[in-house]
């Protein structure tokens, strides 16, 4: 194996939306105990704990939002919302409910926290800042850059240390450019191709590359058929917003989402481009890269301002309904012996790791009716 440990930036752990507890951060467990573990710079966690804690705030502020509205608009008891945020709204500050995750989080991956003291040369990170070098860029704001400087230095200083190479996933241009100038550390994009790197050959992957060929080349393939209408289950509890362009104003509703299609994103040798993220015996996780085909549809209250009474006049409602694409991840889980016949290996689970987003429903009008 030509790396001997993985670590990943704070951007990767943002772009996952930080859901430490499931998805592809969940595969990341399958490091612990192993001898190529998950290593992270203390700047990266301290990071991660700053960015959780934003958002526990803000789903703390949008649960307290709601349950008032609900006071109003659902006649609730004050009983009945008082016991609502014993049930939903934890007792800890958001700071406590951060720390609590990111420490379970630690636990179930083993990952190794690497400090910057005493691993940093700070003769050497001045040198760098002066002199323009990774990940400190020649001109700008290279000051915004020392939290990037002194994790790459750390992890590289661990990676010097143990004499392995070290994996580094992440978006970040200055990581990347860091890589192009140290022999210790190489930076890459993508979690689930990190990972894949990781993964023994065995039986699992064997099976991993034959359908992969099936998935892509037979679409009428009953197991192409199990996999839409597993999906069509999760793209309709998929999180969608609806915008759109009106000279009134405009407030939608709930955006439904139908599957209509998908495809697979393909490999270099043309078939689906599947990535190994966790194997064992008998199981084999893989995600999967597809640009799926959707029927959108919601309803627009529609409303223009009184300028005298400076009220807003109602218009009516209008449905909407527009098809759309996008590309969405998802992971696979195989169960059954691999070294057996392909047909003898079941889907047991599909998890959609994407949601839609915004979807753009073009122009907003009223609907009106007229007697023929």
């Amino acid at each position: 194996m030509d790396y001997g440990a993985i670590t990943v930036d704070t951007s990767i752990f943002d772009e996952k939306g930080l859901r430490l507890e499931v998805g592809i951060l969940k595969t990341l467990e399958q490091f612990k105990g192993k001898p190529y573990p998950l290593i992270l710079s203390e700047i990266v966690l301290r990071e991660m704990q700053a960015h959780i804690t934003k958002k526990a705030r803000e789903s703390r502020h949008s649960i307290e939002k709601s349950i008032k509205d609900g006071l109003l608009h659902l006649a609730l008891t004050e009983t009945c919302v008082s016991e609502g945020k014993k049930s939903l709204i934890p007792t800890d500050n958001d700071y406590d409910v951060a720390k609590r995750r990111l420490s379970a989080f630690i636990d179930a991956t083993g990952a190794d926290i690497i400090p910057a003291a005493g691993q940093v040369d700070l003769q050497e990170l001045i040198a760098n800042y002066f002199d323009g070098k990774p990940p400190f860029a020649e001109t700008g704001k290279k000051k915004s850059e020392f939290p990037d400087a002194i994790a790459l230095m750390s992890l590289e200083a661990w990676a010097k240390n143990n004499r392995t190479k070290l994996l580094a996933v992440s978006t970040d241009n200055d990581w990347g450019r860091f890589s192009e100038h140290s022999d210790y550390v190489d930076v890459i994009g993508d979690l689930a191709e990190a990972i894949s790197l990781f993964q023994p050959d065995s039986d699992a992957l064997s099976f991993c590359s034959t359908i992969s060929k099936v998935l892509h080349e037979d679409h009428d393939h009953s197991l192409n058929n199990y996999i839409f209408e597993l999906l069509s289950d999760e793209i309709t509890n998929c999180s969608a917003y609806a915008v759109g362009d009106s000279p009134f104003f405009f407030e939608p509703d709930v955006v439904e989402l139908k599957l209509v299609n998908f495809e697979y994103a393909e490999n270099e040798s043309g078939g689906a481009l599947l990535q190994p993220v966790q194997g064992q015996a008998n199981s084999l996780i893989v995600e999967a890269k597809l640009r799926v085909t959707v029927e959108a549809s919601t309803t627009f209250s529609l409303s223009v301002r009184d300028s005298i009474d400076k009220d807003y006049v109602s218009m009516g409602s209008t449905p909407a309904l527009v098809e759309t694409d996008f590309e969405v991840e998802v992971l696979l889980t195989f169960e059954g012996d691999f070294s057996s016949r392909t047909e003898d290996i079941e889907l047991t689970d599909l998890e959609l790791l994407s949601e839609a987003g915004e979807i753009d429903f073009g122009s907003i009008e009223p609907e009106y009716f007229y007697d023929e």
